[in-house]
This record gives C-alpha cells, structure tokens and sequence, in this order.
C-alpha cells in the first residue's frame, strides 16, 4: 500500500511539473495557440462565394446570367461542404423579388434570371449570394452586388438635379434645382408637373410645377425634424391630359461639408502615451462615399500638433506622439476656409503597447516593431505573437522586449496572397493589438488571350484563343467564365467593379463598402497605390477577431451544410412523438413521378436525387404502420430565408445626372433604333396595353362573367408560398384594414365593411356569439384569414365596385342594407369545400425554390448571305456569354463570336480558377470598325 501511494505521490508530482512547465514555456503556448487556430478553421470550413454576371447594368425584359464561384475559404479550392446555393435580387425597400436555388459540382455552378418587366420595374436591386453553411458566419462573406435595371423607353426625359442647403430660422432649408431635357437635348419648355418630396410612403411637399424656358424648376423646402434627409426623394408626373407618362424619382444626395464623418484608427486599436503611433483616417461624405479632406490636430491646450490630408477617396494616414494627460481633437478645413467643428481622436492610455508594421511593396518582409510603456517593460513580459490569413494560423512567436521595444522580421512567404492578420497576444492568451496587412506573392494564374485579328468590322467573326500558366509557367486545367459587352452600351468601370480576384483576396475579408477595389488590383502598382491599400487597411481593416472562441469548443451549426437536394421531414403522431416505419410517398405532377420510402425511428424520411422545375409542387403523404392516415402530421423541413441588413447606398436613375458617356450610349441607342424603324419601312406605335380579365378555375364568383375589381390567380398565388390568406389581403389588396373608430373590430377595405366568402359560402353562416365581448367577430374572421395559407388556395377575387357588388348584396345582406358600403372577397381553395372541413390529415403540399435554369447564350452566327441582310439591326449590349470554358491540359482553350452591327469597343472580362487555389480576373479591348485594316 504504500509502495501504491509513493508511486501515485511521484506521479502526481511530475505531472504537476509538467502542467506548470506548459504553462510557463512561452514555445509551449504559442504552439498550443497555432494549433488551437488552425483546428478551428479546419473544422469550421467556412465558405466564399462570387458571382460573375455578364454585365453590371440591365434594362427592364433583360435576362441577368451568372456564374457561381464557390470556395473553401481556406485554401481557395472548390468547396466540397456544400453542393447547392441561394441566389436572390431584392429591390430598394429590401424586399426578395426573386430567389432561386443553383446547383455547385466541385464548387462550379450557373444560371439566369429573367428580369421580366412586372417582377422587375425600373429601379435599383441588390443581388446576393450564399449557401446554407455560409449562415453560420459573418455575413461578410455573402456576396452582395448592387445594380440598375433601367427603361430607356419608358421616358424621354433627362433631368440634371442640384441642391444646395442652409439654415434659416433654425430649420434646414434645401433648395431644389432641376433642369429638364428631351433625349434630343432640347430644353422642355412649359411642362406641368405634379412634384412631390418623399421619404417612402411619406410625403413632405406636393405641388404643381412648371418648367421655365430653359426646362427648369426650382423649389425651396424646409426639412421637418421627423423626415430622414438620406432618404428624401423628388418624384415628378406630368399633368398633361394625353400623356399620363411614368412617375420620375430623383434621388436628393446632400453633401453637406459640415456632415462630414471623420474617424480615426490608431495602428494596432489604441494610442499609448510617449509611443509615436500611426494612426489612419476616414472621412466620409454625407452620401455615403469618401471625400477628400485636410486638417489639423489639436491638443488638449488648442496648440497644433499636427496636420493631415487625405490621400485616396477620403482615406489617409500621419504620425504623432501622444502625451501623458491629454486629449486630442481635429479640424477639417471647409470650402469657405473656416474649420469644422471638433472630432474627437481615440483616448490615450497610460500604459499599454503599440504594434507597428511596415510593409512596402519592394521589400520580400514585414517588419514589425513593438513598443510598451515603461511600466510593462519592467514587469519583463511574454508576448506571443501570432500571424493568420485566411483563418489559419501561418506564424507564431515569442516576444520579450529589451528596451522597451523589439523588432523583428517575417518574411512574406510564410502567408499566402491576400490579407493577413498580425495579433499580439499576452499569457492568458488575451489579444492586446492586431494590425492586418495585404500581402502580393504574385503568384495568381497568368491568362493570355488572343484573337485571329488585330481589328474587326460589323457582323465578322471574332476567334479568341486562351492560354491559362501558373506562376512558373506551366500549364493549367481550369473553368472561367467570360463576358463581353459593347462599351457604347455597357459602362464596365474598371476601378469601381468587383472582380473574382478583388472580391476573394480583398473586399470579403474586409467590414463595409470597398469603393473602387479595382484600382487596388491594377497591372503595375505603384508605391503610391501600394500605401493608398495600406491605408485602407488599417482605416476599414480593423476587425476584432472573437480570440476567446477559438480556445472553447465547436458548437453544432445552427444552419446545416446541404450537399444536395432534398426532400426531408419528419412524421409524428398527435401527442408529437415520432412514427416509426411510417410509409411516406412523394408525388409530383411535373415533371410526373411517385416515390416512396419509410421514416427512422425518428419518424424522419428524406428523398434524394431530385431536381425541381421552376413550378415544382409536390404532394407528400403519410401513413401510419396499419396503414392509416388518422393521427399522423407531417413537418417539412423547408427552406426558412434569412434577413439581410438593407444597403444604405442609393442607386441614381439612369435619367437623373447623366454623363457624357451615358448620353452619347443613349444617342446611339436612339438612333439605331431609329434606323431599324425606317428599315422596317413603319415607325413605332405608342404602347397599348390590354389587360385580360382574370378567371379564376371552380370559382363561386356570383358574376355571370366572372368579374372582379381586383384578383389573385393561382400563378399568383403560387409564388407567395405558405403566405396566410390574412397577409395576402394586406400585401396585395390595397385598402384592406382592421377597423377604426365607430368600429374597430371588424376588417375593411377602403371604409367598405368586408365579407369574407370561402367557396361560395358566406363565413358568417356558421358564427355564434359566445358572449366573449365585442372582439369575438374579429377573432373569429381573424382564425380564417391565418388558418388558410396560399397553398391552400386557387384564387382570390375582390368585388369592390357596384359593377360587381350587386350580385353579392343581393345573396348575402338584407335588402335595407347600403350596398356601397360593403365589399367581398371570394376565397377558391382547392378543397372546394367552404370554411368547414380541416385540411386532409397526414397530406402535406411542398413548393421548394425552383433551380436556376441554364440556358445557352444566344450568339447569332452570320453567314456570307446574312452579314449583307438590311432588314434587321443588331443592337446586343451583351455580345457573348460563357459561364463554363475549360482549358485542356496544356492550359489552352478557345471560342468564337460574331460582332453587332455598331462599331466601336468591346470590353471583354474574364474570371476564372483552377480550383485548386489559384484565381485570375483579367479585362481586355476589342475594336470593331466600319472599314477594314490591312
């Protein structure tokens, strides 16, 4: 025994030693951190997506084509977590238009979206990306594009906006300055307009207008303290009496001086007394964007210290000493040469420490200098320092300063092209600075690309070969995809658009709106744009990094990864417990298909290998183990949206401000469809539009022609999911309302008292009055109108008008009634049953998103006899679209295009990967001319 007890003693005794010796070896710990941020990362596999489009900017009927890029956020590889993703536009008020889902082999993927005039209205949307996995992250990593879809048909207006701001009496005053043109530039003399000023819904201002001589208006309007001056808008409809026209929308952008925001980001996160520190800043304008700026620093004692000025898109960067004791201010100058009021600069701490980097474009090494105050030196710390990119730990270090400071170099090669993230940790692994840096191995993919000839004429034949190295020459197997737009039609802005390779190495690892990345990523940078990036960095870079998370344990994802397809739910009995062997079966009409299977002994069953149409409906049924569908439910597991923050940036309409190169886009346009109209031989009616009445199928509708005032058809209805029949009426039927004033418990639309009929029946055929009080009608019209969902129904029709009332009235109230003040809403539900049977137990209607089609892009081949062919003008903006070129393995490929029947430039843009973490984006000129070169 005590042989047993002696060993146990020595035994304990060593691993006491050995814990505090792990505890107190610095190398021990920082390896330990290294390993503990690479594990994390390894078992998170966090995702990036990018999307392609063919072009920047649409017009209304257009079709938006894509390619998906989606990558293990690590490595850059083809993700292999998830085999599908969400593609959805929402428009300006943030609400999802379309949603579609996209299927990803090896983390390839395409498709289009149809942007249809009724689902699609002039205005501006934001297009996004994103996986199931993908939700469990920031959202940072979601892709997110905004864009325009314009109607050049739908006006002939231009219209060039000013507005200038002052205080008078202490409240805003915003003069308005419009001036309106013809798409011939001529002035519009004399044009009546109805003008309104908005914020949403709400409107500020209404009156008449009309223009001068010259197509001017000016309007002088003072800012109630409730409207939001980010979101006013001047909205303008002609009053003329033939010509009804469109509503035009100009945005009123304000860029106030004295709104400026001005932040400052000290390197490292703080100033620290007695330690020079750099510090970058960031001034943005009141539109949102960066706006150059210079100023001064003031101390505590008002003297100056220090001076400042922006040195790209509002970004910069200086040098001071911060004092023991005092505070510090700044002041930017303004148009008039006074100054601002004060912007406060971070606190100073007493004690602390600063992390400084320099990383210069020429140098093959960071060069990291660390300093503290004197009080930490003399405590003799450890430091650990730790560097990461992509989520991995790339580099680790122990540090003691001597002297108060330290200074050490890293080379480059030990991080991989993009951003990387430096972090100085103490003992208790607690982060105390970090500082990101970009870093260029030049090691992307090199693409060339060559054409059969130097110049091209209208309708030729256009052959463009591909040759696709990596860094040492050799040859790759990759996918890209290729765009090419007509630059008289297309603007493709190479700063300010997003590419594959800005968008992976740069703006999704970095919070906010990156303006103009492509001017980060141009050919032969120079030492100045190498330090606007730095800048950037440490201006907009400065993200925490959550360090305690990465030392506590994975939690499950809230949001599974999909690696396909599926049709899962769950079978459960009427005390919510699973069924087990429960017979399910799947059927769907289109395409035509029955399935069947059994669930677990978690009642849950899943049907693979399907890919649904674009009107996919299934229905799913269950049975019990004797076969019964009595008591058994059935859960869908479906697809729940996730709520995107709205983008505050405000798209301009195509007609308000237009440029010179938008102008003459537009003259061009013009006038080839003017040509195309005299070589038709007849010239372009105005618009008629017939609206078909709407019949609903099985539906009870009391009028002989089946008329309403308004209607929801089932390819309405279909679209709106398991939408309640309650927020169907309010989305869709203007003026429907719970009631107010004399009587508030009862459902309206417009002042009319609403009968709520399901199925040619009357739901107040069957109500009784419990003696519950005056709310019992309202609650028990409410139970119908969230009982039934859009599933559940054909068609919707609202009888309003006494045109289509009369037939009700005269069915359903007393003769003495008034028949305008009631109106019907005549509900057709599959069933066809009226509001008394419960839905069929154990039947479940599923409509999933629809896959994205893959269509083939269009590209007319012209022969001998078609090239001469004057009938016809070809005016594509969008003059060839690949989503899917494959180089072979000697890294070559190849496609061909015949050009449009307009001379001029063509801009090609390629993205592509070898999926294996290697990327390249690349753009490139083609010239189109009337005549031929030698």
């Amino acid at each position: 025994m005590k042989i047993l007890w002696f060993t146990f003693l020595l035994l304990f005794l060593f691993l006491q030693n050995k814990a505090v010796y792990g505890q107190t070896d610095p190398r021990v710990a920082v390896r330990d951190i290294v390993n503990a941020v690479t594990k994390r990362s390894d078992s998170l596999a966090s995702e990036k997506i990018y999307l392609q489009t063919d072009k920047p900017v649409y017009t209304t009927g257009d079709t938006l084509r894509f390619k998906a890029y989606l990558f293990n956020a690590v490595y850059l590889a083809g993700s292999d977590k998830s085999g599908m993703a969400y593609i959805e536009i929402a428009d300006e008020q943030n609400k999802v238009v379309k949603r579609e889902m996209v299927s990803m082999y090896m983390g390839l993927g395409w498709g289009d979206i149809a942007l249809g005039e009724k689902e699609f209205p002039q205005g501006g949307y934001i297009l996004r990306a994103y996986t199931s996995w993908m939700r469990n992250f920031d959202t940072q990593y979601i892709f997110k594009k905004q864009f325009y879809i314009s109607s050049p048909g739908e006006t002939d207006l231009l219209i060039r906006s000013a507005f200038t701001t002052k205080q008078v009496e202490g409240k805003q005053h915003i003069g308005i300055g419009l001036q309106i043109h013809k798409t011939d530039h001529l002035p519009l003399v004399l044009g009546s307009f109805q003008l309104k000023i908005t914020t949403g819904n709400k409107v500020w201002y209404r009156d008449k207008v009309q223009t001068s001589v010259d197509g001017s208006i000016d309007v002088n309007f003072d800012v109630p303290e409730k409207a939001d001056t980010s979101k006013l808008a001047v909205t303008l409809q002609s009053l003329k009496k033939d010509e009804s026209g469109p509503i035009l929308s100009i945005p009123v952008i304000l860029n106030r001086p004295e709104y400026t925001d001005l932040q400052f980001m000290p390197e490292g996160g703080y100033m620290v007394a007695g330690i020079n520190t750099h510090i970058a800043f960031k001034a943005i304008a009141e539109d949102g964007r960066g706006t150059s700026v210079s100023g001064l620093i003031y101390n505590n004692k008002q003297q100056q210290i220090a001076a400042f000025q922006s040195a790209h898109l509002g970004i910069g960067s200086f040098d001071i000493i911060p004092q023991p004791g005092e505070t510090y201010t700044a002041k930017i100058k303004l148009p008039d040469g006074l100054y601002s009021k004060p912007y406060d600069l971070p606190p100073v701490k007493s004690s602390g420490q600063v992390l400084n980097v320099i990383n210069k474009l020429t140098q093959d090494s960071l060069e990291i200098n660390i300093a503290a105050t004197a009080d930490l030196e003399a405590a003799n710390p450890v430091y650990y320092l730790v560097g990461q990119s992509r989520g991995i730990a790339c580099y680790g270090a122990v540090i003691r300063l001597r002297h108060g400071a330290s200074k050490i170099r890293i080379s480059k090669t030990s991080f991989p092209t993009g951003i990387a993230r430096l972090s100085l940790l103490n003992i208790n692994k607690q982060a105390l600075n970090e500082r990101i840096v970009y870093i260029n191995r030049n090691d992307n993919l090199r693409i060339a690309l060559s054409s059969d000839k130097r110049y091209y004429t209208k309708r030729d034949s256009v052959a463009v070969s591909i040759e696709v190295t990596d860094k040492n020459g050799q040859p790759v197997l990759g996918s890209f995809s290729v765009a090419i737009t007509d630059d008289s039609q297309v603007k493709n802005d190479s700063l300010k658009n997003n590419t594959l390779k800005s968008a992976l190495l740069l703006t999704s690892d970095l919070k906010g709106t990156v303006e103009d990345p492509g001017y980060y990523f141009q050919s032969g940078l120079t030492a100045a744009q190498w330090q606007h990036l730095d800048n950037l960095l440490l201006a907009q870079g400065w993200v925490n990094y959550d360090w305690p998370t990465v030392f506590r344990p994975i939690t499950p994802a809230l949001n599974p990864a999909e690696q396909a397809f599926a049709v899962k739910g769950k079978v459960s009995n009427m005390f919510n417990k699973p069924v087990e062997k429960a017979g399910v079966m799947l059927l769907s009409k289109k395409p035509s298909f029955i399935r069947d299977t059994l669930t677990n002994k978690a009642g849950v069953f899943n049907f693979n290998d399907i890919y649904p149409s674009d009107t996919a409906i299934y229905i799913i049924q269950a049975r019990n183990k004797r076969g019964k569908s009595f008591n058994v439910g059935i859960d869908v597991d479906e697809f729940k949206p996730p709520v995107f923050t709205a983008s505050t940036e405000r798209m301009i309409p195509w007609y308000v401000n237009i440029d010179s190169s938008g102008i003459k886009t537009l003259d061009n346009y013009l006038s080839y469809k003017k040509e195309h109209e005299k070589l038709l031989g007849h010239n372009m009616l105005k618009e008629v539009k017939i609206v078909d009445k709407k019949i609903i199928k099985d539906s009870k509708n009391l009028n002989s022609d089946g008329g309403s005032d308004f209607s929801l058809t089932t390819e309405d209805l279909e679209k709106a999911g398991k939408a309640k029949l309650g927020d169907l009426l309010t989305q869709k039927v203007k003026g429907f309302h719970l009631g107010s004033g004399k009587n508030p418990y009862a459902y309206y639309i417009n002042g009319q008292f609403m009968h709520l009929i399901i199925d040619g029946v009357d739901i107040t055929f069957s109500f009784t009055y419990d003696g519950s009080g005056p709310t019992a009608f309202m609650h028990y019209v409410k139970s119908f109108l969230d009982y039934y969902t859009a599933e559940d129904i054909k068609g919707i029709e609202v009888m309003r008008s006494a045109r289509y009332v009369s037939s009700y009235t005269t069915r359903f109230l007393d003769p003495l009634a008034v028949p305008f003040d009631h109106a019907f809403v005549e509900v057709t539900t599959y069933s066809g049953s009226g509001p008394f049977l419960k839905k069929t137990p154990g039947v479940y209607m599923y409509k999933p998103l629809a896959f994205s089609p893959q269509k083939q892009f269009y590209s007319p081949r012209y022969t001998v006899k078609t090239q001469a062919d004057t009938s016809f003008t070809d005016l594509r903006s969008t003059i060839y679209w690949s989503p899917n070129i494959i180089t072979d393995k000697n890294g070559k490929a190849m496609f061909s295009f015949y050009t449009t029947d307009k001379p001029g430039t063509y801009t090609l843009l390629m993205d592509g990967s070898d999926m294996n973490g290697n990327i390249e984006s690349i753009r490139q000129k083609i010239i189109v001319n009337n005549v031929s070169h030698p």
